[in-house]
């Protein structure tokens, strides 16, 4: 997994096949946007600065051999020009660049970089993380790459309540789903499933089974078990505080986590989620558009014993394998 630990410099690679003894493999010591491309080749984003429309580029590291590839680089980047996804081979990178005229989202493979669909200008205005969300990704399968936004002007800006989610088929890049609706969307580890939040509960597109209700829930942030059975996820309480819960998508039932705030749940494996706390948020001290202060201190919760520790990751970016199948 991809994560930052208390005492140790910059994004660490730590091997957790055996959880009772976790090792450092290496870490970087700069970069962000950390993804793993398969179990020996880490990419990420270097910007030339931290302002918006900085030049940037995505670089691929090889863990085994320490060498590093360019893979992309643009000159201008804007509002989520850091949003890009791996297929689950590797032979397709989806992303998104963004500049003045806006967000476009592109698919690039052997065969040359193919613009998908043109998401139109991203809008200034606050953002609410709970509620604005932007993905794009592949189906576990590789056959279907799916584009979500709420940050343009077709999607949730001052024009349009609505965000565009999108499905397109990878062969020739044809729309597959779309709908005027949705977003915190996540495909699942295993075939192609794709979850997404309305204003009805989560629903799931898949290509033979077309649009079904999943689950009654408004999550927020959802990311899928390797094993392709269950999402985690954050939702508010009353206190607008958020605590972790896990969908099986088989059941449609949900597990609550703890019941304290935790935030930002991601699978390390297919049993175990990681998590911050959070403040509580109160009448006198209450929480607002930028939500609430983390507390400092990670957890980690097992789903099989139902028992959650500290964690000594501070923070979380990514975890192989993604889907089924891979190693």
């Amino acid at each position: 997994m991809l994560v930052t630990i208390h005492g140790v410099t910059g994004i660490v690679v730590r091997d957790i096949t055996d959880i009772n003894h976790p090792a450092n493999r290496c870490s970087f010591a700069g970069g962000s946007y950390f993804k793993f491309y398969n179990a020996t080749h880490v990419s990420y984003i270097v910007l030339s600065s931290g302002n918006l429309g900085a030049s940037g580029a995505l670089y691929l590291a090889d863990l085994t051999t320490h060498t590093t590839s360019l893979v992309r680089a643009w000159n201008n980047g804007g509002f989520d020009s850091w949003i890009y996804s791996w297929s689950p081979d590797g032979q397709e990178l989806t992303y998104l660049s963004s500049d003045s005229s806006g967000l476009q989202w592109h698919m690039l493979s052997g065969g040359g970089d193919k613009v998908l669909s043109n998401l139109g200008p991203v809008p200034p205005r606050d953002v609410n993380s709970d509620v604005d969300d932007t993905m794009v990704g592949f189906s576990a399968d590789g056959q279907y790459v799916a584009v979500e936004t709420t940050m343009t002007q077709g999607g949730g800006g001052p024009t349009s309540p609505a965000p565009p989610v999108q499905v397109n088929r990878v062969a020739d890049g044809s729309i597959a789903y779309s709908r005027t609706d949705g977003s915190m969307a996540a495909w699942a580890g295993a075939g192609a499933h794709l979850y997404f939040s309305t204003t009805a509960g989560v629903q799931s597109w898949s290509p033979s089974g077309g649009v079904i209700s999943a689950s009654a829930i408004q999550w927020i942030r959802p990311t899928a078990s390797p094993d392709g059975s269950r999402m985690a996820f954050s939702v508010l309480n009353a206190q607008q505080n958020h605590v972790g819960q896990v969908l099986d998508l088989t059941s449609g039932q949900t597990h609550a986590l703890s019941a304290n705030p935790r935030v930002g749940a991601a699978f390390l494996n297919a049993s175990l989620v990681w998590y911050a706390g959070e403040t509580i948020c109160t009448t006198a001290t209450p929480c607002g558009l930028g939500g609430p202060p983390l507390s400092g201190k990670t957890y980690v919760y097992d789903l099989g014993s139902d028992v959650e520790t500290g964690s000594l990751d501070t923070s979380f970016f990514d975890a192989w394998p993604h889907v089924v199948g891979q190693s």
